[in-house]
């Protein structure tokens, strides 16, 4: 039996998984051969399920959940032709994605600065380089400060559980995106 956190349950869709179960790995064991959580955790989900096989789902970006499929391929865990549909559909939105926001990534005249590497990640993917101008932070929901100066700031949301997961990662690099566009026009 598959044990896949909630936050990860899409990827039972990705990759064609049909005996799985949804679990809560973080603080309870699960009976399940394989657990499927959010890269971080394994050393506390060891703890808990210390006779399950851990495999760590990442997904910050695009290239981040083909690589988590690829794994999941490597481990004979779901349907090599789901998993290959699904790689090739992300690969197509990520292309899509990149290529009808190329001009504005290639011609943004600021530099954007995060101190999270979860923000960097997506920053780098979507293809903006580091330049001597002035500077628009990014910092994820979740590592916000009191007494935080919200100019030229991007909040981004992180984990939008209203969303399924391709959603997720798709509407992180958009919020990017509009955002950005959004200060731009502010500006001008």
């Amino acid at each position: 039996m598959i044990g896949v956190s909630k936050m990860y349950s899409e990827i039972v869709e990705l990759s064609g998984i049909t005996d799985f179960k949804i679990v809560n790995p973080y603080k309870s064991h699960c009976n399940c051969e394989y657990l499927l959580i959010s890269k971080g955790y394994l050393d506390k989900v060891h703890k808990l399920n210390p006779n399950s096989k851990i495999i760590e789902i990442n997904s910050a970006t695009f290239l981040d959940l083909i690589e988590s499929l690829e794994k999941l391929k490597n481990e004979n865990i779901g349907n090599i032709e789901f998993i290959n549909n699904s790689i090739e559909h992300l690969k197509k939105l990520d292309f899509k994605i990149k290529n009808d926001n190329s001009e504005f990534v290639k011609n943004f005249e600021y530099n954007i600065d995060s101190d999270s590497k979860f923000v960097k990640k997506i920053l780098d993917d979507l293809g903006f380089e580091h330049k001597n101008a002035s500077t628009i932070k990014i910092i994820p929901d979740y590592n916000l400060k009191e007494n935080l100066d919200l100019n030229d700031i991007i909040i981004l949301k992180t984990h939008r559980y209203d969303l399924k997961l391709v959603e997720r990662i798709e509407n992180r690099y958009m919020s990017i995106l509009n955002s950005l566009n959004n200060i731009i026009l502010g500006k001008t």
